[in-house]
């Protein structure tokens, strides 16, 4: 079984073919997200032209009910919720949050395998919220279960640059400096990631969690030696153990396929 498989997110795009396991089975192809949808649109109908398939799935930014975007992402150009999948495709399809389906991915493969109660925070231009509550997807009444404003994004950390008055915008450049310059930068990364535990200690004091994974380009800054031995300090009779994600950044692409086989093996 070959699911062909996107996760799209404001700052890029990635997708590659995907088989009933999570494994990647095909190089895959990342490009910067385009400023329009008509353009998102054209990379979904050529990646479909040029494969061969037997599902279709997309891991999204936005709130996602019933196979369908309920509105448009924030980071995502208008338009792109009303793309027509259903017309583009002639084989079965699975739409999903983008952070639902990198949880999933950690929960059927990775780091949430096994819990019954688990959370992935997807860290990128902004932040996604997955929740497993009782080994199943939490989605609310209408598909907007953990859709809260985290500070702890690329945006915040590039607002909070810009509030040290550092030139620097790109994240990961930012931290490369942190790492060797005791300054302004080093103080930058410090806050950013005080935020990241204030998001997480919130997160556990609602959903009382076993483990809190984190996906998404950001979980490679992350000093998680630094974050679980603070969170037990913070939270010490129910600290949530804090871990990278194991499918890494492409657990939500590996999450949205795993969905669409889940549902074309009944």
């Amino acid at each position: 079984m070959q699911i062909l498989s996107f996760d799209v997110g404001g700052s890029k795009i990635n997708w590659g073919l995907v088989d009933e396991k999570g494994n990647i089975i095909s190089e895959l192809t990342t490009l910067p997200t385009p400023k329009t949808a008509d353009e998102i649109y054209d990379i979904f109908r050529n990646a479909v032209q040029k494969n061969k398939f037997d599902g279709f799935a997309l891991a999204t930014a936005g709130v996602v009910m019933n196979n369908k975007l309920a509105g448009k992402p924030n980071n995502l150009p208008s338009g792109y919720e009303n793309i027509d999948f259903a017309d583009l495709l002639s084989v079965p399809y699975v739409i999903e949050n983008d952070a639902n389906s990198a949880m999933w991915a950690e929960h059927k493969v990775g780091n949430l395998k096994g819990v019954m109660h688990g959370v992935m925070l997807t860290l990128g231009t902004d932040v996604g919220c997955g929740i497993i509550c009782n080994g199943q997807i939490l989605r609310g009444k209408c598909g907007a279960a953990g859709e809260v404003k985290f500070d702890c994004s690329g945006r915040s950390l590039q607002r909070i640059a810009a509030e040290l008055k550092i030139k620097e915008k790109d994240c990961f450049a930012l931290y490369e400096k942190a790492k060797f310059q005791d300054g302004a930068e080093r103080r930058a990364y410090k806050i950013w990631q005080e935020n990241l535990l204030d998001c997480v200690q919130s997160v556990n004091r609602i959903l009382d969690t076993e483990i809190v994974v984190l996906s998404g380009s950001l979980a490679k800054i992350t000093d998680y030696a630094f974050v679980n031995t603070a969170i037990k300090i913070l939270q010490p009779h129910n600290a949530p153990l804090i871990k990278p994600a194991y499918c890494g950044t492409n657990a939500g692409l590996v999450g949205a396929a795993l969905l669409c086989a889940e549902n074309l093996k009944g």
